[in-house]
């Protein structure tokens, strides 16, 4: 019989690994030995078991249960085993008193087996021990099956290994049910298996512990607003208040293979293990040049206890591999580069981790995370750079109690905003809004500056009446401390205008961009880069209200400074050359605005990079000069360019996407394609009408293009009819 506690709900998923493990028992002729391997918790026992108890029950064979997790008990068992095949006293006194090697005399014994037999060495562990005393061996008698939390080891080699992780969702939630039914809807159970990242061992804890509460009892949304960040203890009261094995204890499991490499002389991974506690869990990535040794050796590391150098982070890093409480994995690069090497690790190993760290040690651990993820950020960056760094920064956060990691925040956060990654610069940005306002207070400077940064992402976001109520805030409160001309308050005045902009609400904008520039040009003066955003910004608020003539002037004035100040290739001069391109079309001046807006095109995607928002912007400008003057290829070309580019940066139903789709339905119909004309304007006014509202000025002329493309339908329909 197997030597463990009876699961409490039926075995979930797993089905390929445990048709192949009833296959190889099945096939009755030995072969290699099966190897289960895995993270601590994640069912390896519970999988042998299941075909164990099969083997037995179903199949007739023999079956022997071998708990591997330490010399002793390994070589009582294969003795036991060997008196059980057979073997006479005086072969067995042998083997005790080790004149004979008591593996040979174990495998002698299993090789004369008159009938088939599954032997299961569960929990090793430490695969040495079966190395060393020659214990793992094949017979045409029998199967052998081995549970372990080593990957790698050496002795595995030759046998068919099977990874057991965590489950699928669907599976995790069906955990949940078995053990808890009618405590939770199905939504329910499905958050909780989230919260406890489909770990098999904690959804079993969790779901007894709301299966045997008897004074008071909880659903699963209750069990969930209870789970603190640290879920161990929480997660412990549902073990056995008579089981002492640290293996049925969620809070200790862990800890076994950190003992484990701490006899392997390898004591330096659990402070490599503390130190991936203060980055984020899977599906996120740790960049392996991360933690590069002549990276490591610029922290304090060396100083903690245990401490880790650069010399000895490698054979850290393969012991917490060997025993799956990391994983490696290549992160496919973007277009051209190649994968970047990285790993992962389970967010509630590093969860328990974080909440046992000694307090002594945690400032140190961040400030040494912090000045890695500060160290990993090449000049210039890129996308992919940022992509794989941000979320660990998110999540350094989390673990500090000190002002630390913000400067990286605001940096990545800038530099996300730089390249028009709006969502993630957004994600940043409140992530350093929440943390500065608790540290400091909602009203203090540092909080401010990280509000009005949120507000500026939801803007690029096309989340204008969010960024609204954010800005004027910001701006209400440094009017108050700071005095109506500080430029910081002058700042805000601005960024609220945007948001204005977004809502059609363009008197309003202007005013506020008035404002803007009047206190800006007397505090930086008329060719600070400031100054000009703002001048170009008027520009295209006026020309929304329908003065044109004023609006190409403002925005020829602001060209003509930044060219003069900082130069052709400034972005600031790019921007301006866009304004001034898209009022001259405002006149509706095509033939001169055309070139205009090409040459801009070309100098955004040179200054920016091809698929920045801002280039995007250029080219849709192009497209809508080119539209006007019934170009429709070149016009349908470049505005489905720009709506795939759009749609994957900022999302389908973001203002500028649904521009570029009224363009393209204006673009259809003057094309004689009415037809699809209809279907893209009336999904865009859908869109209009959940972002916007049905009053818009953008959702008015989405609404008069649909009109338009219907009254051509209907004409075609009825000339089709005549005819």
């Amino acid at each position: 019989m197997p030597l463990t506690v009876e699961p409490l709900t039926a075995l979930r998923d797993r089905v390929e690994v445990r048709e192949r493990l009833m296959r190889a028992v099945a096939d009755g002729r030995g072969g290699p030995a099966q190897v289960l391997h895995g993270m601590a918790g994640c069912g390896k026992t519970a999988l042998a078991r299941h075909v164990f108890t099969w083997a037995v029950e179903r199949e007739g064979v023999i079956g022997f249960w071998v708990d591997a997790s330490s010399a002793a008990s390994l070589r009582s068992f294969m003795i036991g085993i060997a008196a059980d095949r057979g073997a006479s006293p005086a072969e067995l006194e042998a083997a005790h008193a080790g004149r004979r090697p008591a593996a040979d005399l174990a495998w002698d014994c299993l090789s004369r087996s008159t009938k088939p037999w599954l032997l299961v060495l569960d929990n090793a562990d430490e695969p040495r021990l079966l190395q060393e005393g020659g214990w793992l061996r094949r017979s045409p008698r029998g199967t052998v099956l081995v549970t372990t939390r080593d990957t790698v080891a050496e002795v595995w080699r030759g046998c068919e290994t099977h990874p057991v992780g965590v489950l699928p969702l669907t599976a995790a939630a069906q955990v949940l049910f078995d053990l808890a039914p009618g405590t939770g809807e199905p939504e329910d159970f499905e958050r909780l298996a989230l919260r406890l990242d489909r770990h098999p061992l904690a959804l079993s804890l969790a779901g007894n512990h709301l299966r045997r509460q008897l004074l008071e009892r909880w659903t699963v949304s209750e069990y969930l607003e209870r789970l603190p960040e640290d879920p161990s203890e929480l997660l412990d009261q549902a073990s056995d208040p008579s089981e002492a094995h640290a293996r049925a204890r969620f809070s200790s499991t862990w800890q076994l293979s950190l003992d484990a490499l701490d006899r392997q002389n390898l004591p330096e991974a659990v402070t490599l293990l503390r130190l991936l506690s203060c980055f984020a869990a899977q599906p996120a990535t740790v960049p392996l040049g991360l933690l590069a040794p002549a990276r490591l050796d610029t922290t304090a590391l060396a100083r903690l206890d245990p401490p880790l150098t650069g010399a000895r982070a490698d054979a850290a890093l393969r012991g917490l591999v060997a025993t799956s409480l990391v994983s490696l994995l290549d992160v496919p690069g973007d277009r051209g580069r190649p994968p970047v090497p990285g790993l992962q690790a389970h967010g509630l190993l590093l969860d328990t981790v974080a909440g046992r760290m000694p307090a002594e040690v945690r400032d140190d651990l961040v400030r040494s995370a912090a000045g890695l993820l500060e160290a990993a950020i090449p000049d210039p960056p890129e996308d992919q750079d940022l992509r794989l760094l941000a979320p660990h920064a998110i999540a350094l956060l989390r673990r500090s109690r000190g002002p630390e990691p913000l400067p990286l925040i605001r940096r990545l956060r800038s530099l996300y905003y730089e390249h028009g990654q709006f969502t993630a610069a957004l994600d940043l940005a409140v992530a350093a809004q929440r943390f500065s306002s608790g540290l400091f207070g909602a009203e203090h400077g540092e909080a401010l500056s990280d509000a009005h940064e949120t507000g500026r992402a939801q803007s690029g976001l096309g989340l204008f009446a969010e960024a609204e109520q954010t800005l004027r805030g910001v701006l209400t409160s440094r009017e108050a401390l700071l005095g109506a001309d500080d430029p910081l308050t002058l700042d805000a005045a601005h960024a609220l205008g945007i948001a204005l902009y977004g809502l059609g609400r363009w008197a309003e904008d202007e005013q506020l961009l008035r404002r803007a520039l009047d206190g800006r040009e007397r505090v930086l003066g008329g060719s600070h880069p400031d100054t000009l955003d703002t001048l170009g910004r008027l520009a295209e608020a006026v020309g929304e209200l329908g003065r044109w003539e004023e609006a190409r002037s403002l925005a020829r004035t602001t060209l003509e400074r930044s060219q003069a100040g900082l130069g052709v290739s400034h972005p600031n001069t790019v921007l301006s050359r866009l304004a001034h391109a898209w009022a001259v079309a405002g006149e509706e001046r095509w033939d001169e605005a055309e070139p205009l807006a090409r040459e801009t095109a070309l100098a955004a995607g040179e200054v920016f990079g091809p698929e920045h928002p801002r280039t995007l912007a250029a080219r849709h400008l192009h497209a809508t000069v080119l539209l006007r003057l019934r170009r429709w290829p070149e016009a349908e070309a470049l505005l489905r360019h720009v709506i795939a580019a759009r749609e994957s940066m900022l999302g389908p139903e973001h203002s500028h996407t649904l521009s570029a789709r009224t363009d393209l339905a204006t673009v259809l119909a003057g094309s004689n394609r009415a037809e699809e004309a209809v279907t893209v304007a009336a999904a865009t006014l859908d869109g209009y009408v959940r972002t916007l509202g049905r009053d818009h000025p953008r959702t008015e002329r989405c609404r008069a293009v649909l009109r338009t493309a219907q009254e051509a339908c209907a004409a075609a329909r009825a000339a089709k009819e005549t005819s």
